[in-house]
């Protein structure tokens, strides 16, 4: 399907949005790339700016059960650990309702799919700040029953030409999901709180990350984390109340000009993995309802 990309300018910063799956394609500041980036006319990689809903991370076996008890089967989408993936518009088409220089309003409606028997609309709006980028959400029921939802993104911050094996990640959470070999939960596990607070230093270059983990908002009731580098320049992501978890991911092998490198994905998310099935913060939306949240992404010189 054709994918037409959205270009938003304000002074010296410049975003670019897909029609297609919604997702961030581009964001620059003073010419110095926020995210990674990936060609317009080229498949996304690695879920990159990917939005996910009517649910992040994975179902598992692909099953869950309603308020009601009926069981519903969703599509695999990664066959090989038997899970469902990412909700169900990373490839569609989305509206686009409302643009501006500087903002863009896109729209994409779930109805009655396999495994999801419910009617959604998500309205999506990009708006660009002088040191980055923001993200209102909108998530209205169309429907006559309630409707279970979480909300995911899937962006891979970036600090200008800074190499991810030199940076470091600073989150604010409090304890991590213990996952077995198809990345399904297990347990929560408690993080000990380091001196001064909860927030968790991770080094990029010392371990695969591939981690969901609990956030603690600040004393502003925002979650929020950076990735970090070695002068102190950084990306700051900082979400609402709303999106209680984070994803980080360290992808290995993400495709550049001239070859591929690490990329390291901090998705904020609503619900952790499997929410379907625990209802851990899972949204029910009442018929008629519309529900908000936002996030942000931010330039730290």
């Amino acid at each position: 399907m054709p994918d037409r990309a959205v270009d938003l300018r304000l002074g010296t910063v410049r975003a670019a949005v897909r029609t297609v799956g919604g997702g961030l394609r581009l964001l620059r500041v003073a010419g110095v790339p926020l995210v990674e980036e990936h060609a317009a006319d080229a498949p996304v990689p690695a879920a990159s700016g990917a939005v996910l809903f009517p649910w992040p991370n994975r179902v598992r076996d692909g099953r869950w059960r309603g308020a009601d008890g009926r069981e519903h089967r969703l599509v695999l989408t990664e066959p090989g650990r038997g899970t469902a993936n990412h909700g169900l518009v990373t490839d569609r088409a989305f509206a686009v309702v409302r643009r501006e220089a500087a903002r863009v309003t896109l729209r994409v409606e779930v109805r009655d799919e396999p495994g999801y028997p419910f009617r959604v609309r998500l309205d999506l709006t990009y708006r660009l700040l002088p040191d980055g980028l923001a993200v209102d959400a909108e998530v209205t029921n169309l429907g006559v029953d309630l409707a279970p939802f979480a909300l995911g993104f899937h962006p891979y911050p970036r600090v200008g030409d800074h190499a991810a094996a030199d940076l470091a990640l600073d989150l604010g959470v409090d304890g991590v999901v213990e996952v077995d070999d198809r990345l399904l939960p297990l347990v929560v596990r408690d993080l000990p709180a380091p001196e001064g607070g909860p927030r968790c230093r991770v080094v990029v270059a010392d371990r695969a990350l591939h981690d969901c983990l609990r956030s603690v908002p600040d004393a502003g009731g925002r979650h929020v984390h950076r990735l970090v580098a070695p002068d102190g320049t950084a990306a700051e992501m900082s979400a609402d109340g709303a999106f209680g978890w984070v994803q980080v991911y360290a992808c290995p092998d993400f495709p550049r000009a001239g070859g591929t490198g690490t990329a390291v994905a901090v998705e904020p998310m609503t619900a952790p993995p499997d929410a379907l099935n625990s209802g851990t913060d899972l949204v029910h939306l009442e018929p008629g309802a519309t529900w908000s949240a936002g996030w942000s992404l931010h330039a730290v010189p």
